[in-house]
Parts: structure tokens; sequence; C-alpha cells
């Protein structure tokens, strides 16, 4: 078993590995902390704007649900298969531990979010965004 510096030491590196070839164009497997996401449409104005790409992070919450104010990539309610970017309004049900959070667009004239399909469950966020560049 290894130390917890050790540990560390090898997750701080393995993620600075994986930082590096998503940046330089790598394709993030299925199984890595992290992927990239494109901005598609208007929604997320003027914070993001589409085409703008973000780095997220898949195991934001694995330890604990988002928190409003988060800007998250999730898959989208209606049409699994496709995904978006919505900040996290508040949590469905702080009360007890949540089921779902409500997730809205920034700009909501432009935006397909909570207020059409409800709160989303916490199995469908895909996982934090982290920086767009």
């Amino acid at each position: 078993m290894l130390a917890r510096p050790a540990v560390r030491t090898l997750v701080v590196l393995l993620s600075a590995a994986a930082l590096a070839s998503l940046l330089r164009g790598g394709r993030p497997s299925r199984f890595s902390p992290f992927a990239r996401y494109a901005v598609d449409g208007q929604s997320m104005e003027p914070a993001y704007r589409e085409g703008d790409r973000l780095f997220v992070n898949r195991l934001a919450y694995r330890r604990r649900p988002p928190a409003a104010g988060d800007v998250v990539v999730l898959h989208d309610p209606e049409q699994p298969d496709r995904f978006l970017v919505k900040r996290v309004a508040f949590d469905h049900d702080a009360a007890r531990e949540p089921a779902g959070v409500y997730v809205l667009g920034d700009n909501a004239e432009a935006s397909r979010d909570s207020r059409m399909f409800g709160p989303v469950p916490l199995n469908s966020i895909v996982g934090k965004a982290w920086f767009r560049y």
C-alpha cells in the first residue's frame, strides 16, 4: 500500500499528464477524470459563448453534490446523447439528500433548462466546468 504523500504525488502527476494531453488535443478516455466540451448555442451568454471550449472535472461531485453557482455539463434530460452546459441554481431538496438540482442558462431567453424540464438527477451531471480555453 502506498503512503498518503506518495498517493497524492501520483494523483497530481497523472492529473497533470491528463491535462497536458487534453490541451494538446488528445482524446480523453471515457474513464479519464477530465473531459473537454464545446459550448453550443447562446444559452450561457455572456459568460460562455458558442464555440468556447470547457475543461471539465468529472470527479468534482463524487463526494459532494453541486453547489449553487457551479457551471456543470450534464446529459440533456430529453436527448440523453446530447450535452448541456448550465449553471446550478439551487438544490432541488436541500432539506434531505438532494435528489436533483435545478439548472438554468445565464441567457434566459435563449435557454432550455429546468424551467422546461424540471430538476435534473445528480447522475445526469457529467462534471464541473473548471475553465474555458
